[in-house]
C-alpha cells in the first residue's frame, strides 16, 4: 500500500490507502469505519446506536479491533475489544465525477458459529472480487453472549450481533455512493454462521430495502445450530449467569450483574456453562432467537413459521453446501475418541434440536433408531464407520436445512432461488488441511472460501492449475449474481429451482446442472419430518 486518499462520509473525512492486488490490479481500502457508536458501558447487550461524527481526518489504513472472543480454530486463545463495530470498504475504482454507473456492491458477513471470526482481511482479502469489478465491505459484529445472550424478554431481547449487521447495511445505503457503490445494488453474502445471517436478514423486517441479492453459503436459519427458542435462549442465559456466579430469575438482576462481568469472562464462562455433551457436539450455545413484541424487532417470529407463511423479502437468492460439510465434525471425534462409544450407546445424542424431540420419549427413540439404521446400517458407531458419522453430520447439521430452505423459497418467491453443491476438492481447501482430515473424499465446511478470498494462510503458487481455473469461476458466478441476479456463465445456464425441478449445479472439475441434490439421504429426512409430524 502506497498512496493516501481521502473520502467523505455522513460522519466526517477518512483517509485510506491506494494498493495493488494479488491480480495487480489497482484499489482503495477504506478500514477500520465506525458504522455504530461503540456498545460499551451501559450500551453492552444493547441494540447499536448511530454513529458519532469526527472531527478532521480519520485514519482509515488500518482494521478496527475485532469482538471479543476465542480463536481456536489457529489456537491464538483470546482476543478483541468491545468497541468492535468497525466495517472496511474496498473499491476498484473512487468516483471522479465521469465514471459511468455506480458499481454493484457485495457485503460479506463472516461465519465462526456466532462466537469468533471477524472480516479480517487475514482471511477475507476482497482482492479476486475487485477484479470483477464491484465494491467489496467487510465487517465485524458481536459475538457470543455480547452479540446474542437473551433472556426471551424485552430486558435482553437477543440478536444484537444481527442488529450490529442491520447497522452496517443502513452505513452501506447511506455512504457507499461515495466510494463508487450502488447502494440500489447491494448482495449481503455469508458462510456458515454468516449465511445463516443472510438468511436471517431476509426473513427480518428490519432487513427491508437494505439488500437486493443474497448468497448463503453452508448455512441457513434452519440448521439446528442456528437458532434457539425464547425458552430456550432464556435458560441458556441463566444458566450461563449462573456460571459465573449469578443465581436469580429476574432479568434485571441478571442484565446488570453481567454487564459488570469483564469481557473475556463473559467469552471464556461459555465454555464453562456447557455441559459436556454441549462440548463435545461443538455445541452452539449463544444464537439468534425469535424476540417479544417491541418497537425494535428483528425476528418476530420462529425462522420455519415465517417462511411457511411466505414472510420473507423475494430476493433473488443463490445458496447451497460443500459436498462433505460435516468433515468439520471430526475435530471433536479426534480430539476425543472415547464418544464415538457413547454415541454408539446413547444415540439420542445425536438428534438434532430441529426435530423438537424430547428425549427418551418413544419418538425420540425411534428417530433416534431409523437415523442409525440408515446411515450405519447394523455397524457400530466407530473410528471404522467415520465417513458414515460425517455423512450424517452433514446432513443433520447442514444439508436438510440448506435443501428446505431452498424448496420453501422457491415455492413462495417471486425471485429466483440458486442451488449447488461445491465438490472441487482443491489445494485451497484450508479447513480439510487443518482438520488433518485429508484422507477422507470430499469437501470440508468453509473449504470454498480460498476460492472466493486471499488469504495469506493460503498464498499457493496457483498459474495454471485446475485451482486457479476454479477460483476465476467461482468468483466469476457470485459477482454475476452480485451485478445480474443471475450466476450464470456464458456457457453454463444455472436452472434456478422450482418445485418440480429441485435442480442444482455441481461445482465440480465440471460444472454440471443435476437433478436432486443427495436425493436419497434428503428423501429420508423429508420422511422422517413427516412421520415425526404425524
Amino acid at each position: 500500500m502506497t498512496e493516501s486518499v481521502t473520502v467523505t462520509v455522513a460522519q466526517g473525512a477518512l483517509r485510506g490507502r491506494e494498493g495493488t492486488s494479488k491480480c495487480q490490479k489497482v484499489y482503495y481500502s477504506f478500514q477500520g469505519i465506525p458504522y455504530a457508536k461503540p456498545p460499551v458501558g451501559f450500551l453492552r447487550f444493547k441494540a447499536p446506536q448511530p454513529p458519532e461524527a469526527w472531527e478532521g481526518i480519520r485514519d482509515a489504513s488500518e482494521e478496527g479491533a475485532v469482538s471479543p472472543h476465542v480463536q481456536t480454530l489457529l489456537n491464538e486463545g483470546y482476543k478483541g475489544d468491545e468497541d468492535c463495530l468497525f466495517l472496511n470498504v474496498y473499491t476498484p475504482q473512487l468516483p471522479s465525477g465521469d465514471d459511468g454507473p455506480l458499481k454493484a456492491v457485495m457485503v460479506y458477513i463472516h461465519g465462526g458459529g456466532f462466537i469468533s471470526g471477524s472480516g479480517t482481511a487475514e482471511f477475507y482479502g476482497p482482492d479476486y472480487f475487485l477484479s470483477e469489478d464491484v465494491v467489496v465491505v467487510t465487517l465485524n459484529y458481536r459475538l457470543g453472549a455480547l452479540g446474542f445472550l437473551s433472556t426471551g424478554d424485552s430486558v435482553v431481547p437477543g440478536n444484537n450481533g444481527l442488529k450490529d449487521q442491520v447497522m452496517a447495511l443502513r452505513w452501506v445505503q447511506q455512504n457507499i455512493a461515495q466510494f463508487g457503490g450502488d447502494p440500489g445494488n447491494v448482495t449481503i453474502f455469508g458462510e456458515s454462521a454468516g449465511a445463516a445471517c443472510v438468511h436471517y436478514h431476509m426473513l427480518s423486517p428490519m432487513s427491508e430495502g437494505l439488500f437486493s441479492r443474497a448468497i448463503a453459503q453452508s448455512g441457513c436459519a434452519l440448521n439446528p445450530w442456528a437458532f434457539n427458542t425464547r425458552s430456550e435462549a432464556r435458560r441458556k442465559a441463566f444458566r450461563f449467569g449462573e456460571t459465573l456466579g449469578c443465581k436469580t430469575n429476574d432479568s434485571k438482576e441478571l442484565a446488570q450483574f453481567l454487564n459488570a462481568v469483564p469481557a473475556q469472562q463473559l467469552v471464556e464462562g461459555v465454555s464453562e456453562a456447557m455441559t459436556e455433551v454441549e462440548r463435545d457436539l461443538g455445541t452452539v450455545f449463544f444464537k439468534p432467537t425469535a424476540e417479544v413484541e417491541n418497537q425494535d424487532v428483528f425476528l418476530p417470529a420462529e425462522p420455519a413459521d415465517l417462511i411457511t407463511l411466505g414472510k420473507f423479502h423475494e430476493v433473488p437468492f443463490l445458496t447451497g453446501v460443500n459436498s462433505s460439510e460435516g468433515l468439520l465434525c471430526l475435530r471433536e471425534v479426534m480430539a476425543k475418541p472415547a464418544v464415538l462409544k457413547k454415541y454408539d450407546n446413547d444415540f439420542e445424542i445425536l438428534l438434532p434440536s430441529n426435530l423438537n424431540l424430547e428425549r427418551n420419549t418413544p419418538k425420540s427413540k425411534e428417530a433416534a433408531q431409523k437415523i442409525k439404521s440408515f446411515y450405519f446400517g447394523d455397524q457400530p458407531v466407530s473410528q471404522e464407520t467415520l465417513s458414515q458419522y460425517v455423512d450424517l453430520s452433514s446432513d443433520a447439521w447442514f444439508v436438510t436445512g440448506v435443501h428446505t430452505t431452498a424448496k420453501l423459497h422457491a415455492a413462495r418467491s417471486g425471485a429466483p432461488v440458486y442451488l449447488y453443491q461445491f465438490s472441487f476438492d482443491g489445494e485451497l481447501g484450508f479447513m480439510k488441511r487443518i482438520l488433518g482430515a485429508c484422507r477422507f473424499p470430499g469437501v470440508c465446511h468453509a473449504d470454498e472460501l480460498g476460492y472466493l478470498f486471499f488469504s495469506p494462510h493460503l498464498d499457493v503458487e496457483l498459474e495454471g492449475t485446475p485451482e486457479e481455473k476454479m477460483r476465476s469461476l467461482l468468483v466469476k458466478m457470485w459477482t454475476n449474481f452480485a451485478k445480474t441476479g443471475n450466476p450464470s456463465l456464458p456457457d453454463v445456464k444455472w436452472e434456478s429451482v422450482t418445485e418440480s425441478n429441485p435442480c442444482y449445479l455441481n461445482i465440480g472439475t465440471e460444472l454440471t446442472m443435476q437433478p436432486h441434490l443427495m436425493k436419497d439421504r434428503m428423501t429420508f429426512w423429508d420422511e422422517l419430518k413427516q412421520t415425526l409430524s404425524n
